[in-house]
């Protein structure tokens, strides 16, 4: 199949001022679409072979680059800080607009949405405003409710009032909780956490566009996230019939080791969802879309995908 590939920049609707860096990836002919919203000190670019991998099979992709990451910086300092005034409306509104704008593109085919780590959890607040745009949605590397959230949104809170840009403490003690399950492991290292797959470690860490410590504002703004992503009543003004998907290694600690994505999914089906699916990988970490079974689950993605154009 003939493809192409497009990076641009797009004026955010809220800030003129802040251009988003995004990459269209086109087939010949489109039987869908799907917008990519990347995770946490990341980048869109690392998602480019997984969306060539969907354009192959016939449908459009999107991926972007955050405020505050990747080429949507245009200083090196605002890597790992979005904005001071509710950065975390701003989030789901960057999203909200790139799904327009794919959808521009293609406007007689269904549209779906993937949303990964962080991006999961901004997927997930999109969903509540907009899920009328999307013909279904998977949420890869997500979690459940976290313990304690709100008195870290609290000192995060003041924290971000008094120093928004210092980088915080809170960077080693994410990665450290994260990692303390894999200690024993051989080739243990600061990003085991991330995959089984030692080939994508290493990428993650030569990569510049990577890694970047979070500032008290980008922390402030991930928890505020993360508490309306995952309250018990998330999905309250999401229509019963629409079509979720969570994927996620088993060995996930953003996913409580798959106890998050399974509680998730269980207030979900008993909260009268028709429509949910899981897929959760035995001995995979948290970048379930690289790790080495990637054709696998980008397969069963694919296949979800194409059940639910019909």
């Amino acid at each position: 199949m003939s493809l192409s590939q497009e990076s641009a920049y797009l004026p955010s609707k809220i800030d003129n001022e802040s251009l988003l860096f995004h990459t269209l990836f086109s087939p010949e002919t489109a039987k869908a679409t799907l917008l990519i919203v990347h995770g946490m000190q990341e980048h869109s670019g690392r998602y480019s072979e997984i969306a060539e991998y969907f354009a192959a099979h016939g449908i459009a992709v999107l991926t972007y680059d955050h405020l505050g990451h990747g080429k949507s910086v245009k200083d090196k300092k605002d890597i790992g800080f979005f904005q001071l005034e509710k950065p975390d409306e701003r989030l789901v509104a960057d999203a909200e607009m790139m799904a327009d704008h794919l959808a521009k593109q293609y406007p007689d085919v269904p549209h779906f949405i993937l949303g990964h780590s962080m991006g999961s959890f901004i997927t997930r607040c999109l969903l509540q405003k907009a899920s009328t745009k999307f013909s279904g949605a998977i949420i890869t590397g997500t979690g459940g409710p976290l313990p304690g959230i709100d008195i870290l949104r609290g000192y995060l809170s003041l924290a971000n009032a008094i120093a928004p840009r210092h980088r915080t403490f809170l960077n080693s003690v994410f990665t450290n909780v994260n990692n303390k399950h894999f200690k024993k492991d051989k080739d243990f290292g600061a990003t085991s956490w991330l995959s089984i797959n030692p080939k994508n470690r290493t990428a993650f860490e030569q990569d510049k566009l990577c890694g970047i410590p979070f500032t008290h504002n980008a922390f402030y703004t991930l928890f505020t996230v993360y508490k309306r992503a995952t309250a018990r009543d998330w999905a309250s003004s999401i229509s019963s019939s629409f079509p979720l998907l969570f994927v996620s290694g088993q060995n996930d600690p953003i996913g409580d080791f798959s106890k998050g994505v399974i509680y998730t999914v269980d207030h979900l089906k008993a909260d009268g969802f028709q429509d949910v699916d899981t897929q959760i990988y035995p001995d995979m970490r948290h970048e379930i879309l690289n790790e080495e079974i990637r054709e696998e689950v980008l397969n069963e993605i694919y296949e979800w995908i194409l059940k639910h154009c019909k």
